[in-house]
């Protein structure tokens, strides 16, 4: 299970600002990044667009990713991300913090994502 947010122009500096200091590192994929179909059994996650595009498959359901997109993802929602052109910049937050080591199933190591019709 997820939600889909879009976050203004005006906010997405802020948000970017506020998902830096809780201190998980941003991920910028490029078109030769892996994307792994990956699970969280425990943990919930946030993830922001903040730069580029791409797709996304959020509980079998592919997504477009465009900046300012902020998804809300459940524990057990399989999701992989997949850079289109140039470089896609991510920001995550998982919770609780203390399994973000340990709380990662790699479902496919190479999973294909096709575009929403």
């Amino acid at each position: 299970m997820f939600q889909a947010l879009k976050v203004s122009d005006e906010m997405r500096p802020v948000l970017t600002a506020m998902l830096d200091a809780l201190g998980e590192p941003p991920q910028v994929l490029t078109t030769d990044s892996p994307h792994p179909l990956v699970v969280h059994r425990i943990m919930g996650q946030i993830t922001f667009v903040a730069a580029g595009t791409g797709l996304a498959s959020l509980a079998g359901q592919a997504v477009e990713l465009n900046p300012g997109d902020l998804f809300i993802m459940s524990p057990n929602c399989e999701h992989a991300f997949r850079c289109q052109r140039d470089a896609l910049e991510l920001r995550h937050w998982h919770w609780p913090q203390s399994l973000l080591q340990t709380d990662r199933i790699v479902l496919v190591e190479a999973f294909d994502i096709e575009a929403p019709r």
